[in-house]
């Protein structure tokens, strides 16, 4: 968990949340709260990272009566593995070679 922090900008919160969308496809932001035990307000901000790194996606879905709820979808667990090893190896190789510069000067 501390990886995806460090690494990709994602936190334990917010992989709860991918994990909880991805268990339960098409949830709305209140269904993701109640099954979480926290407040709206903060699964929208714990959701926000996810849909920048295109981890979970939100589709409108017209409600008559309230306009407009977001059922939000999550990446499959497989390409979110495989997002999350190419975003380890280019910070390593990052990192790697600010060491070697630092041992050259």
């Amino acid at each position: 968990m501390e990886t995806m922090a460090t690494v990709c900008g994602v936190h334990k919160a917010a992989f709860r949340v991918y994990l909880t969308v991805l268990d339960h496809p098409h949830s709305t932001r209140a269904e993701i709260a109640e099954r979480l035990d926290r407040d709206q307000s903060t699964i929208g901000k714990q959701l926000q990272p996810l849909y920048d790194q295109d981890l979970v996606t939100r589709y409108p879905r017209t409600v008559t009566s309230s306009g407009v709820k977001y059922l939000h979808v999550a990446q499959p667990l497989a390409e979110t593995t495989e997002w999350l090893q190419q975003k380890l190896d280019r910070w390593t190789d990052s990192v790697l070679a600010q060491l070697t510069q630092l041992h050259v000067t």
